[in-house]
């Protein structure tokens, strides 16, 4: 069975959350933004025709690659990604 991942919406959300973890560079709070971007994300990828565990996962794992990704000397922006990764519930 050939799965279908929703590569296009899950990057706009994406690029969503790295937005808002820049943000966090300039010290703002973006734990509630993102939490809104993450439940939205999570709303639309489940109701979508294809496997939605798949665009679950492929979303969180982006997310998680990003985090880890990010430079240490970037404490900042790493945290914002990290927490949207982790809010990201598969069932």
């Amino acid at each position: 069975m050939d799965v279908h991942i929703e590569e296009e919406m899950i990057s706009e959300y994406v690029n969503k959350i790295q937005a808002l973890a820049v943000l966090a560079l300039y010290g703002q709070n973006v734990d509630s933004p993102i939490k809104s971007v993450i439940s939205e994300a999570c709303y639309f990828l489940l109701r979508q025709r294809s496997d939605a565990t798949a665009n679950l996962l492929a979303f969180k794992s982006r997310l998680t690659k990003m985090g880890n990704d990010a430079h240490y000397s970037l404490p900042e922006y790493k945290k914002p990604l990290e927490y949207a990764a982790s809010l990201v519930a598969i069932h």
